[in-house]
């Protein structure tokens, strides 16, 4: 038995990962060269193409970002069982689930259609100008309303990945069920070595969606507190664990597009991407659990501190880019060089997600763990 413990460092790697969910969208909205690594969509001479196409484009790595996430969450699922053996957490998680993560969905939806009724959402304009249409100019270009918001907040998200308002809310029905998957198998086989068989089957039905990753956080959770003696051995080789590391980094690298890729690093391995994403997130997590210097590195208060306000980060940035962002860029297009309006923009974006994703932590996330709490304690005791 073990003593559950707040694990910081893991807290800043998923401010990591937000991070690299806020630029992979503005880089869409303003600079797509980097996503496309195609020359008629950059706007600088060089930096698109040497950015785009190296392991540097980590820094805008949203879709890796997000399988970080999914990983995190099926590690978590996991985490005080391996430790407690306490079952009960298992069935707590679940019941919870929904009510911590409905009610800032419903806050950024409402706002959302809220910025779209007084006709706020600028990307379609604003992606036209910056040559940034393909990428960023046909969300939310359609007419409100009030109900669908709400019914997608509320039910669409989670049943179905709905996301018409809200574009990041795909991840929410994989995120929902993706956990509960998680929670059935270690449920229902425990510590029993018919787990390894249940994560086998599941990872192997699971293997073309986002379901996977799950699974894989689960896997590194149960290998890193029920180690097997000969992984144990393994683990203890600190170069072994730093290699394992900088695949997972180099996998989660890989160009999103997968195209005009000839002579880089990339050209020889088939865009499996999404693949690659998620087995490197894995390794990420599992090699982070076991290496002392990047644990120290991401266990810094502001990453720390900012991890409070990650998930409602998650659900505004986007909006705040499609209104907020793309007025400042339209507002100053034709009097500011586009570059100094870029850096400008982002920094100016980023600090208002950050200051409304504290107002939903403060007024709306926290009444609803409240309320997640004390559901849970009324069904499971």
């Amino acid at each position: 038995m073990r003593q559950v413990e707040k694990l910081d460092y893991i807290d800043g790697l998923k401010v990591l990962a937000c991070l690299m969910i806020f630029n992979f969208h503005f880089i869409n909205a303003f600079y797509c060269g980097f996503y496309s690594l195609n020359p008629a969509d950059y706007h600088t001479r060089f930096l698109e193409q040497f950015v785009g196409s190296t392991p540097l484009n980590l820094i805008m790595g949203g879709k890796f970002g997000v399988r970080i996430f999914m990983t995190i969450s099926g590690f978590f699922v996991g985490y005080r069982f391996f430790l407690t053996g306490d079952e009960k957490s298992l069935k707590t998680g679940v019941v919870k689930k929904y009510f911590r993560l409905v009610f800032p969905i419903l806050t950024a939806n409402i706002a959302i259609y809220g910025l779209m009724k007084m006709g706020l959402f600028l990307n379609a304009e604003a992606a036209a100008k910056a040559g940034t249409a393909v990428f960023f100019g046909n969300y939310n270009q359609f007419t409100p309303s009030l109900f669908a918001a709400v019914k997608e907040a509320l039910w669409g998200c989670f049943a179905t990945g709905a996301n018409q308002y809200n574009g990041p809310l795909w991840f929410i029905y994989y995120e929902f069920f993706g956990t509960l998957l998680v929670a059935a198998i270690l449920a229902l086989l425990g510590k029993s070595p018919a787990r390894y068989i249940a994560y086998l089957v599941a990872a192997l039905l699971c293997i073309r969606n986002d379901f996977l990753p799950f699974i894989l956080g689960a896997v590194v959770c149960d290998l890193t507190y029920q180690t097997p003696l000969w992984l144990s051995k393994l683990t203890k080789q600190k170069w072994l664990m730093s290699l394992l590391l900088f695949i997972g980094l180099f996998l989660g690298s890989f160009p999103p597009i997968g195209e005009r890729l000839e002579g880089t690093v990339y050209a020889p391995f088939p865009p499996k991407i999404i693949l690659y994403y998620i087995i490197g997130a894995s390794m990420v997590l599992f090699a982070l659990l076991h290496l002392e210097l990047p644990k120290k590195m991401l266990a810094v208060r502001p990453l720390i501190w900012l991890n409070r306000y990650s998930y409602g980060f998650y659900l505004v940035h986007f909006f705040v880019l499609c209104s907020f962002s793309c007025g400042f860029y339209l507002a100053l297009s034709e009097k500011w060089n586009y570059h100094v309006i870029a850096i400008c923009n982002y920094v100016l974006s980023f600090l208002l997600t950050v200051g409304i994703s504290w107002l939903i932590n403060r007024f709306v996330e926290k009444p609803g763990m409240k309320l997640a709490n004390d559901v849970a304690k009324r069904l499971i005791g």
